[in-house]
């Protein structure tokens, strides 16, 4: 294994792990390489905000066939963005089968009103956030460490 450039020291860890890690739960990456309040307040953040713009625009903010384009970005949210769209799908089959009880076709079609736009927002907000945070946990994994120095 090669070592850093300028032989500052040895990476904690690997980025690529890093970067997995953030994507599949926001503040993971973090958390790996030893950042934990930062990851913490990550975490809190995005599952925050995107958790309020669904309970906001129903899953409808999560259709991959009502929003294809929007979800391209909702999908750097991680495995929680795949859930509510597979949510989504399934609630909208129930929905079509005449199955469905009144509250889960209010959430998977709500009316439109300026609510469900904002839920829409709030969704988006979040997965471009994640996108830093992304990068920012990708950055601090791959950047070397000072080397310890003994204290004489």
């Amino acid at each position: 294994m090669s070592e850093p450039t300028g032989g500052l020291g040895v990476r904690p860890t690997q980025p690529g792990r890093a970067l997995l890690l953030a994507w599949l739960l926001p503040g993971a990456g973090h958390w790996l390489i030893g950042q934990r309040p930062r990851a913490v307040l990550y975490a809190a953040t995005v599952l925050g905000v995107f958790l309020a713009g669904l309970w906001m625009g129903g899953l409808a903010t999560v259709s991959v066939y009502g929003h294809k384009w929007a979800f391209l970005l909702q999908v750097f949210v991680g495995p929680v963005a795949l859930g509510a769209a597979c949510a989504q799908h399934l609630a909208q089959q129930a929905v079509g089968a005449g199955t469905a009880a009144p509250w889960l076709r209010a959430w998977v079609s709500p009316p439109p009103s300026p609510l469900v736009d904002l839920g829409m927002t709030f969704t988006l907000v979040a997965a471009a956030f994640n996108v830093l945070v992304l990068a920012d946990a990708f950055y601090l994994a791959d950047r070397p460490t000072e080397p310890e120095t003994g204290a004489a």
